[in-house]
């Protein structure tokens, strides 16, 4: 069993109390990383892969077989680049004060391959940490917000549970990828920080899962290579919508759809609009089915 609080996340809790400060040195790397990372920022999006990649390869299905088939997207909203520079700032962030907490990174943001009997799959993990004890161990780094923070990272078992961003098998597969360099290597997990508190969390992995993940991703690229237009199907089903545990007589997404980015190639009736019976500005939902209602 692991223990109650991981090494890791003590060594942050006490570089964060009282009053913690950066090193100089830590702060011009910081900024040297930073700069790279900003300058993604006009990077044009890579052709495409054969397979999908390590950070694609265990999202549901449906998904990597949409994208296979080319589907159209639904296009990327205005603040997208902007979301996506924000996690790279969170990143570099999170690895100075690592560094700061005497964490030591044995390696950073580089290029990875995962050899397998169906294919090679690449991409690029955030960084391996050496113990005191010499031993290593693979993280992802990972801006949440403040419901995925308290929910998703709270613990392995309910990263497992609700997984549709593939980061379970995305770390294991980082792992197997770098154990021809570091034989001894082992998965360790996330270290999540709430983007609304500022919050730090330690999400740590159980190693010994790492056999079934990668069996889960053998058969997926198997299953990639055999997808067809002919043989697709949706993972999941749309739900029937409640107010006050009562239906509305409404259907909309599963939340694993609503981030979908072929969700109207998948559902060509599909409606985004206001949630019915709530008053809320900003209340939306993705109905597949919107009965509407009668005139009081």
């Amino acid at each position: 069993m692991f223990e109650d609080v991981h090494w890791l996340q003590v060594k942050i809790d006490d570089f964060l109390s009282g009053t913690p400060e950066l090193p100089q040195h830590l702060i011009f790397k910081a900024s040297q990383n930073f700069n790279d990372k900003l300058g993604r920022f006009n990077s044009k999006p890579r052709g495409k892969s054969n397979l999908p990649s390590l950070s694609q390869i265990g999202k549901p299905f449906c998904q990597l077989h949409a994208n296979k088939l080319d589907w159209s997207q639904t296009p990327k909203d205005r603040s997208f680049k902007i979301k996506m520079t924000y996690g790279d700032m969170t990143e570099v962030i999170a690895v100075a004060i690592l560094e700061a907490a005497g964490v030591k990174i044995f390696a950073l943001n580089q290029r990875t391959r995962l050899e397998t009997t169906e294919g090679d799959l690449y991409g690029e993990f955030d960084l391996i940490i050496e113990d005191d004890d010499g031993n290593l161990t693979m993280w992802d780094i990972k801006s949440a917000s403040r419901f995925a923070f308290e929910h998703k990272f709270k613990s392995y078992e309910a990263m497992k549970e609700g997984d549709s961003f593939g980061y379970v098998s995305q770390l294991f597969g980082y792992t197997i990828a770098e154990r021809p360099k570091y034989p001894d290597i082992k998965a360790g997990g996330w270290i999540a920080i709430n983007k609304e508190t500022g919050e730090m969390k330690v999400c740590s992995v159980d190693p010994t899962d790492e056999e079934i993940y990668h069996a889960n991703i053998v058969r997926t690229i198997k299953r990639y290579k055999e997808a067809e237009e002919k043989n697709f199907s949706r993972e999941f089903s749309d739900v029937e919508e409640t107010w006050y545990k009562k239906p509305t007589g409404n259907r909309k997404l599963a939340s694993s759809c609503s981030f979908c980015d072929y969700r109207y190639s998948c559902w060509p009736n599909l409606e985004y609009r206001k949630k019915a019976k709530s008053k809320a500005a900003n209340a939306y939902e993705y109905y597949t089915h919107y009965k509407e209602e009668e005139a009081a």
